[in-house]
């Protein structure tokens, strides 16, 4: 009796144990159930098969082809039905990424993770984004009636497969967390991934810092290290390739050629505050070392969800004409930069009714291709990056219930809201809002924010279209729909044109600077308007024969509207010019070839000052002879990827190492060669931890020395780049444990800004679907990838069925007959 006592305790301890959480509110004993555990997710996650269905809100039956990497082929008899039909597949496999995503925007992710997302359901409720998921789900009916019917036909296909789902066919995720999917899958779904796709790329959150700069270092300083217009990039649109009248002179506002600011700047011209901050930094030996390492801890699954637009996402196509492509015909590719997860972002299908024959990539929840192709027609995107959202400084009331407007106080209007928190208490949250936007209490004072994605857009409206259009004058018709997220839209078609335009909702403000916090108590400042359409930066049919965007600056010097300033993405922008220059005549391996291309121009724009360096250690002359004889490519075997690599990020975190930088606010590493070519004494190169005043040189000879020092003392070790930087993947929730749903390790080259991207280290950003498109052919032959898998059940062989692929730059074969 006493062994049966003790063997009982035991057993009860342990299935007490399995049901506490493992880490976050993941617990492991519901996976131990033998009847709804484990095994219940393994036999989902055999391959669909094809079928003809007909499902509830289908008028006639529809046929669904599945091929051998899951993607399914639907054909129907209507678009409606086609639509129920592609809300059953994506559901069936990606339920758990549609429900994730509509409670990140809907701030419900809480209710689901507990307390530890608690933070992430505030900042979406404090930034506005759940009032607009709400308010732009009840205005779809009236301003979008033939797309909301679309979301109707779509979330009825999506609850046909949820209705009959059995709790031992819930995916992973739920029983992990011991949780229920949601009851039912509603049109709020769809606008809440369009609300989550323009947050993540457009919410850009600087303003605040880029205020502080200004104001530390004086506005010509500030011009100078943040400029509007820079000699460096190569244009979308290029000097006397626009509509608009080109200014005369150099392009650079930045004091290098045009000699803005007298030349040299002598340190006195930033202003007394700064010199004071950096001998106060010096005297506490407080060194505040700001740039984004790319070797820096990751984020937090928390912060990784809440960052918003940051440099990396971003995307890159090109086309040439037929008359550089060795087919006569043009020739379109495409590569989107987005947040790498398992499951992947994308997911991969194919629609064919009496209106289309589209193949592309569709979010969870869209009701369409969002980037595709047709029998006449493909297109690709890359982020513009232009300035959708801008901080207000506002004053309020004492009792806090009033901002002042035009010397008039108006009402804030208080949304009061309940947070539900899974094992904890309900929280109460209130959201004061200005007519402008929602109002942020911070340290620093009180601002408002106004951001385009507050507001109703018809970017479904441009996707329906431009599924359905069949030659370039419909396609253009189409997008002139798009709001935001503003996006650079390539177009190539059967028709032999080639286009580009930036497209989308581009604010006309009133007075006031953009770029930094403006004046929220006057209406001098408020938004008065959109760049109209046709007067966006585009191109049709160049005489060069061939478009590239790389999210850099849209349109050169002369440009009449305010699109943004400091604009990243330079070197990728000079880099595909060169090679879509470089030839007259363009094959379509060449052109998928680029998307592969991993010359890092940094390497000799950086290693060439240091061929004046006198007076080196041994160690630094052997390092400098190593990276002045690298040809850039930072493939997974170049050794000498990683020592500069060190080199670099020693150089700008010695440069950039005042406070005034920190927060989203250093300037381009571009900045540094602009500094040391017109003033090698400036002030910036005085390091804020010695009390020696150094100047240019002095920085790049640290740098060097410091890298040096690093590989003697790993006894000059040769560590071939693909070593030492790798590509991640993370689980969309990104949490720890569930760090089996990751996959990650895989030798991965590229740098930040080469043409195949990788900003930080693990690869965490880089191409999330990769497309080449020939169009001499009918229908269009095309190849495509994305690092992933159609399934989100990890047991699924088409869970991670591309990732070596990807990784390898090989791509499948895109047939628009399947199916047919």
């Amino acid at each position: 009796m006493k062994r049966i006592l003790v063997y009982s305790v035991m057993v009860g301890s342990l299935l007490v144990a399995l049901h506490l959480p493992v880490g976050g509110s993941f617990r492991v004993g519901p996976m131990l159930e033998p009847m709804s555990g484990l095994w219940s997710t393994a036999r989902a996650a055999r391959p669909w098969v094809s079928e003809t269905v007909k499902l509830d809100g289908m008028q006639d039956s529809v046929r669904i082809t599945m091929d051998n990497r899951g993607v399914p082929h639907i054909k129907a008899s209507s678009d409606q039905d086609a639509m129920v039909a592609l809300g059953y597949v994506v559901v069936r496999d990606r339920l758990f990424q549609a429900d994730f995503i509509h409670r990140v925007s809907t701030g419900r992710l809480a209710e689901l993770l507990g307390e530890e997302a608690l933070s992430i359901d505030q900042h979406f409720y404090r930034n506005g984004i759940v009032h607009a998921v709400r308010r732009n789900t009840r205005l779809m009916a009236d301003r979008m009636p033939r797309e909301f019917k679309a979301v109707e036909s779509y979330v009825r296909g999506a609850n046909a497969w949820l209705s009959q789902l059995h709790p031992e066919d819930y995916p992973l995720e739920y029983r992990l967390l011991d949780a229920q999917p949601p009851d039912s899958i509603t049109s709020e779904f769809t606008m809440a991934l369009y609300a989550y796709m323009a947050y993540d790329l457009s919410f850009r959150s600087t303003d605040r810092s880029h205020a502080f700069a200004r104001a530390s270092m004086g506005d010509a300083m500030f011009q100078r290290l943040y400029p509007e217009y820079s000699i460096w990039e190569k244009p979308i649109i290029q000097a006397g390739e626009g509509w608009w009248a080109e200014s005369s002179g150099s392009s650079g506002d930045n004091g290098v050629e045009s000699g803005q600011d007298g030349g040299k700047l002598s340190m006195m011209a930033i202003g007394g505050s700064v010199d004071h901050e950096r001998h106060v930094v010096a005297e506490t030996g407080s060194v505040s070392v700001s740039g984004e390492s790319r070797f820096k801890e990751a984020p937090s699954w928390q912060e990784a969800i809440m960052e918003g637009f940051t440099e990396g996402k971003g995307s890159n196509n090109w086309a040439v004409s037929g008359s550089r492509s060795a087919t006569g015909m043009p020739i379109l590719a495409g590569d989107m930069h987005l947040s790498l997860t398992l499951p992947a972002i994308w997911y991969e299908a194919h629609l064919i009714t009496p209106t289309t024959n589209v193949y592309g990539v569709t979010f969870p929840a869209v009701p369409g291709i969002v980037e595709g192709i047709t029998p006449t027609t493909a297109w690709a995107f890359t982020n513009t990056g232009s300035d959708q959202l801008d901080t207000y400084r506002i004053e309020l009331s004492d009792d806090g219930r009033h901002y002042r407007y035009d010397d008039t106080w108006l009402d804030l209007e208080v949304q009061r809201d309940t947070i539900r928190v899974k094992d904890g208490e309900e929280q109460v949250i209130e959201v004061p809002f200005t007519h402008f936007g929602p109002v942020l209490r911070e340290d620093d004072g009180d601002f408002v924010i106004r951001w385009v994605g507050h507001e109703f857009g018809t970017t479904f409206a441009a996707v329906w279209d431009m599924n359905r259009a069949r030659n370039y004058e419909e396609f253009e018709r189409a997008t002139r729909q798009w709001d935001y997220p503003m996006q650079n839209i390539l177009y190539a078609g059967t028709d032999s044109i080639i286009a580009i335009r930036s497209t989308g909702y581009m604010p006309v403000r009133g007075q006031g600077n953009a770029f930094g916090v403006m004046d929220g108590s006057t209406s001098d400042t408020e938004w008065i308007g959109r760049v109209p359409f046709d007067e966006l930066p585009f191109s049709i049919e160049p005489s060069k024969g061939y478009l590239a965007s790389t999210n850099q600056r849209p349109a050169s010097d002369g440009y009449p509207h305010y699109l943004g300033q400091d604009w990243y993405s330079i070197h990728r922008s000079v880099r595909i010019d060169a090679l879509l220059s470089g030839k007259s005549r363009h094959t379509v391996d060449d052109v998928a070839s680029y998307q592969g291309d991993q010359v890092a121009l940094q390497v000799g724009l950086f290693t060439q000052p240091l061929l004046d360096l006198e007076d080196l250690s041994p160690d630094a002359h052997r390092l400098r002879e190593v990276l002045l004889s690298f040809d850039g490519s930072m493939s997974t075997d170049a050794i000498e990827g990683h020592l500069f690599d060190l080199y670099f990020e020693s150089l700008r975190a010695l440069v950039w190492d005042e406070d005034v930088f920190a927060n989203g606010a250093e300037p381009q590493a571009v900045r540094i060669l602009e500094l040391l070519q017109s003033d090698t004494a400036h002030v910036w190169f005085d390091r804020a931890d010695t009390p020696a005043r150094e100047t240019g040189p002095d920085i790049f000879r640290a740098a060097i020395e410091e890298t040096a020092q690093r590989w003697a003392e790993t006894d000059y070790t040769d560590v071939p780049w693909g070593e030492v930087q790798t590509l991640q993947l993370r689980h969309i929730t990104g949490a720890e444990p569930l760090r089996a749903l990751w996959r990650e390790g895989f030798p991965y080259g590229g740098y930040r800004e080469t043409l195949s991207p990788a900003r930080t280290n693990p690869v965490r950003f880089s191409a999330s679907w990769r497309v080449v498109v020939d169009l001499s052919t009918s229908p269009p032959q095309a190849r495509g990838i994305y690092p992933g898998g159609q399934s989100g059940n990890p047991f699924s062989t088409l869970y991670d069925t591309h990732l070596q692929k990807f990784v390898d730059f090989e791509y499948y074969p895109i047939d628009l007959n399947v199916g047919h």
